[in-house]
C-alpha cells in the first residue's frame, strides 16, 4: 500500500511540474504586432522618379503589362490588417514562435503557410522608358512609417527579377529614424539571428540576419527634387524600355531584439519609392 501511494505522489508531482511547465512557457511568451493604418490606395502609393536627362523616365505599375505611370496603387497580396512575427533568411521559408521559455527565448518554431495574412506582400513593375538606367530608393518619397520601435523591428524584403536573372534583398529600416531610442528585449539564443529552418520537432537552426542597411541602394539627389545621382549599390540595371518585377514582403522580424511587445499596435503609412539614373549622370 505504501508502494502504491509513494508511487501515486510520484506520478503526481510529474503531472504538477508538467503542468507548471505549460504555464511558465504560456506566460513567458511575447506577442509583438503591428497595426498598419490607412490601407486603402491613400497612403499606399509608390512613386517613381523622374530621371533628368532628356526624355528618359522610371515609371511604375502594379501590372506587367502597365500602363506604366508616375505612381500607382500598391496591390497586397491577402491584405493583413495586422503584422505578425515571422522569421525568415530567404524570402522563401517563413516561421514563427509557438513556445518560449520562462526568459522569454524561443524554443519552438513552425512553418508559416499563409505569409500574405502576416505580413504585405504584392508586386509591382519598373520600366525605364526610352534609355537604360540604374534604379535605386528614391530618399525623398521612401515612406515605411516614423515610428522608431515599427522601424527597429521591420524588414523590407525584395526579389527583382530582370534580364541580369532574380535577386533577393532583405533590408533593416533603421537607416529611416531615431532606432537607437527603440527598446530590446533578446528572444532568440543568439542576437543579431534569423530562423533559417526547423526540424520535425519545432526546434530552429539559426543564420546571421542577412539583413543590409537601406543607406547604400539610395540615390543621391541632384540639381533639384527631381533629379538624382547614382548611390553606392543600384537595385536594378536596367535596359532601354525593360520591364522589371519588383515582388515585395514588408514585415516584422521576429527574432529581432526590437520586436517584442512594445511594438504592438503601432501604426505607420507606407510609401515605395524608386529613381533612376541614367549612365550620363553616373
Amino acid at each position: 500500500m505504501d508502494k502504491e501511494v509513494k508511487q501515486l505522489k510520484k506520478s503526481l508531482v510529474i503531472a504538477i511540474a508538467g503542468i507548471l511547465f505549460l504555464i511558465i512557457v504560456a506566460t513567458g511568451t511575447t506577442y509583438a504586432w503591428f497595426t498598419l493604418s490607412g490601407m486603402a490606395s491613400t497612403n499606399v502609393t509608390p512613386t517613381g522618379g523622374t530621371i533628368s536627362q532628356g526624355d528618359a523616365v522610371l515609371l511604375i505599375s502594379n501590372s506587367a503589362s502597365g500602363p506604366f505611370d508616375k505612381t500607382c496603387d500598391l496591390v497586397f497580396t491577402g491584405n493583413p490588417e495586422t503584422l505578425k512575427p515571422l522569421s525568415t533568411a530567404n524570402l522563401e521559408n517563413f516561421y514563427k514562435s509557438t513556445a518560449q521559455n520562462e526568459d522569454g527565448i524561443s524554443i519552438l518554431y513552425t512553418g508559416v503557410d499563409n505569409v500574405n495574412q502576416n505580413a504585405l506582400h504584392g508586386t509591382v513593375y519598373l520600366q525605364c522608358q526610352n534609355a537604360p538606367c540604374s534604379v535605386y530608393f528614391n530618399p525623398s518619397a521612401l515612406n515605411l512609417g516614423s515610428d522608431v520601435q515599427t522601424l527597429a523591428a521591420m524588414r523590407l524584403g525584395l526579389k527583382i527579377t530582370s534580364h541580369a536573372g532574380t535577386e533577393t534583398l532583405i533590408f533593416r529600416l533603421d537607416d529611416l529614424g531615431a532606432v537607437q531610442n527603440a527598446q530590446s528585449k533578446r528572444t532568440v539564443p543568439t542576437a543579431s539571428t534569423v530562423v533559417s529552418s526547423i526540424s520535425a520537432s519545432g526546434q530552429a537552426a539559426y543564420v546571421n540576419d542577412p539583413a543590409q542597411n537601406l543607406s547604400g541602394y539610395m540615390a543621391q539627389p541632384g540639381a533639384d527634387e527631381s533629379m538624382f545621382r547614382a548611390g553606392t549599390t543600384p537595385l536594378i540595371l536596367l535596359n532601354t524600355d525593360e520591364v522589371a518585377t519588383v515582388e515585395y514582403w514588408l514585415y516584422l522580424e521576429g527574432c529581432d531584439d526590437e520586436c517584442y511587445n512594445v511594438v504592438q499596435s503601432r501604426t505607420s503609412e507606407i510609401t515605395l519609392a524608386f529613381a533612376g539614373v541614367t549612365a550620363d549622370e553616373e
